[in-house]
């Protein structure tokens, strides 16, 4: 059999777990023997095979529970064959990824017939570990394969809907159409992910039994025992995702209408206006689900809607000390909580008391002006009848977005004139949206389900469902915007700003975190941190009879920090010294404040806290992320030593003391 790694350079960093094994067997026993020779190849050879489940694994198995969303995985190194079928499933070939992982899967065997000549090493001290690890190997590869075989297998059948290369059992009709085929099949899958479940359960728990702490850190200048833990939490990673995001699966086709019409009130937040879950919320619309096809039933303004509003309760007092013309609290302000489901409980609560509004929704769903940006980047400009052009593409005026500075324009800039219905542009957008997205080339199919579920994870979109079944899937999945626990033992760090009365300058405002963690003593941990806010624009023209569109104002920010419960606030600079409140709130310690943020100007907040913490090997943090919010970078800073993280999604974090 030919040197696989000679052949490819990118399965090199593959070969550092055999060359791991033979540099350990060279220092034990002061050189190689002829058979140890042979057999350091074997080990090669299998280790290899780690790349290779790695590829399959992250490929097939993350591609088979999130082919609709099209995620990408992580690869270590691959072997050809296996270079090629993960090549082969990445441009949609499924003909071909297909013929590769069988040709893939008789290689293994091959290279299990080989290592099986060395059995007899399983009686030799030390070595015999190697070969135990070689059978764990092979035993995952296989259930990797099968896993991948059966992926691809069950998206035949939908591949020219996918966007994949191969004939699929219903390539007619309209896109629509076939969407609702989808939905009406995709129970049948449940039998598969059955399978694939165990499949990958079986690669995750024989690569759980290879010890990494065998191989040294580094061989010839190369991670080696890092690529191992790579492998274990990729497999472990696909597995638990597959495990978690099932009940969503069986549940989409319910969401998306497949068994009767369901109802949703849509409401659209402003970003650049930030607020607990997202944004202002600025517009709303009624949208009738069935078999996958969208039909907006009515659109209109947050203001037109609190105007009908007449049994309105008090205002909460931080809004009042900032929305200073407002006495009652109004709709268009209720989305206080950062927990979605809270504030939609609330926001729903009042909204069917509006006269002539009471309407039997089937839940809530909330986007925010990154997705309409997000759309546009794959789907392109979009035509709205009657308003013209609009595109992601950067426009100078705002450094963001031309479809935001166009809104903007249409929907805030000061008139001399009353303007009806200013806000009737998003009904016409949305179908506009939905219209070019339905008839998008099946090539960028893939990607939209990617920009859909990469903004869902960054939570872009968020759903409340009044059905407890479906409700919890979306929890499942972390697309219900909910405030988590703190795990055990473990630190717990989630900002929330507030934008009051700031216009819309969170689209100009930058912001970072930085954490430094001392070791746990005596069952306590001081942790400072380090929020960091910058306005590097311009500030706009907002006197009202300039009639000038007011982008970037001061932004004067209402911010909560949420921590674990027992924290102890030892101070927190850089807020208005008389606003500073503490509470427990939401199953969490909760510290709060106001600051204010002016354009070109910075602004810093320090806060240093302790926290009940025992354990004084590893430093475990859960961050989320506010909806609304774009990527923030955290960095932390353990025993001198900084982590960078990019906080594109909740993420939980851990770093030895």
């Amino acid at each position: 059999m030919s040197d696989i790694s000679s052949s490819n350079p990118q399965a090199t960093e593959s070969v550092n777990f055999s060359q791991a094994f033979a540099a350990h067997v060279q220092t034990k026993r002061g050189g190689l023997s002829k058979r140890n020779l042979k057999f350091s190849k074997v080990t090669r050879n299998a280790a290899i095979i780690i790349g290779v489940i790695v590829a399959i694994v992250a490929v097939g198995l993350f591609f088979v529970s999130r082919s609709v969303f099209a995620i990408k995985g992580d690869l270590n190194a691959v072997n050809v064959t296996g270079r090629e079928a993960y090549d082969a499933i990445k441009v949609q070939n499924l003909p071909l990824a297909d013929e590769k992982l069988t040709a893939l899967d008789g290689k293994l065997k091959v290279l299990q017939g080989d290592v099986k000549g060395y059995a007899w090493t399983k009686a030799i001290p030390f070595v015999g570990a190697y070969y135990k690890d070689s059978e764990r190997v092979f035993t995952a590869g296989f259930a990797g394969l099968s896993a991948a075989q059966r992926m691809v297998k069950e998206i035949e059948p939908y591949a020219d809907v996918l966007g994949f290369k191969g004939q699929g059992s219903f390539t007619g009709g309209t896109a629509e159409e076939r969407i609702g085929k989808i939905l009406e099949t995709l129970e049948k899958v449940s039998p598969a992910l059955d399978a694939i479940s165990g499949d990958l359960k079986t690669v995750d728990e024989s690569l759980a039994g290879i010890n990494e702490n065998r191989y040294p850190e580094t061989f010839q200048g190369k991670a080696v025992r890092s690529k191992i833990v790579q492998a274990k939490s990729v497999t472990n990673d696909a597995y638990v995702f597959l495990t978690q995001n099932r009940p969503a699966v069986e549940m989409l086709p319910e969401v998306a209408g497949a068994k009767g019409r369901k109802k949703y009130l849509v409401l659209f937040q402003n970003s650049g206006e930030l607020r607990p879950t997202g944004g202002f919320m600025t517009a709303y619309a009624v949208i009738n689900v069935e078999k996958g096809k969208v039909q907006p039933e009515g659109s209109g303004d947050i203001y037109e809607l609190d105007q009908k509003f007449t049994n309105k309760p008090a205002i909460p007092p931080i809004l009042k000390q900032f929305l200073t013309t407002e006495t009652k609290w109004n709709l268009r302000d209720m989305n206080i909580s950062p927990d979605f489901k809270e504030s939609m409980t609330t926001f729903n609560q009042y909204y069917q008391t509006i006269k002539g509004q009471k309407t039997t929704f089937d839940g809530i769903i909330a986007v925010d002006t990154h997705f309409l940006e997000s759309l546009l980047k794959v789907i392109g400009p979009v035509e709205i009848p009657g308003y013209g052009t609009f595109s992601a593409e950067i426009d100078k005026r705002c450094d963001c977005a031309q479809i935001l500075y166009a809104l903007s324009e249409i929907v805030d800039r000061p008139t001399n004139f009353i303007r009806e219905n200013r806000k009737g542009i998003l009904g016409p957008m949305m179908a506009s949206i939905l219209q070019k997205s339905y008839g998008a080339p099946k090539n960028l199919w893939p990607q939209l389900f990617q920009t859909g579920w990469s903004d869902i994870e960054g939570k872009h979109i968020q759903f409340y469902f009044f059905d407890e079944k479906l409700q919890a899937a979306a929890e499942n999945i972390d697309a219900a915007g909910r405030v988590k626990p703190t795990p055990e033992n473990s630190d717990y760090f989630f900002i929330v700003d507030t934008n009051l009365a700031g216009a819309k300058s969170n689209f100009f405002v930058q912001s970072e975190a930085k954490h430094i963690i001392d070791v746990p003593v005596n069952g306590t941990l001081k942790h400072m941190a380090t929020i960091s806010y910058k306005n590097p624009f311009k500030a706009s023209n907002c006197n009202l009879e300039a009639g000038q569109l007011c982008l970037n104002g001061t932004l004067h920010d209402w911010v909560r920090v949420y921590l674990p419960k027992g924290a102890k606030i030892e101070s927190f600079k850089g807020v208005d010294e008389s606003s500073m409140k503490q509470s427990d709130e939401l199953d969490h310690h909760m510290v709060e404040g106001t600051f204010n943020l002016q354009p070109l100007g910075q602004a810093k907040l320090e806060l240093t806290y302790t926290i009940p913490y025992t354990d004084t090997k590893n430093y475990n943090a859960l961050i989320q992320k506010q909806g609304g919010t774009e990527d923030w970078k955290y960095t932390f800073e353990v025993n001198s030593e900084d982590h960078d993280v990019i906080l594109d999604k909740d993420k939980s974090v851990s770093f030895g003391f």
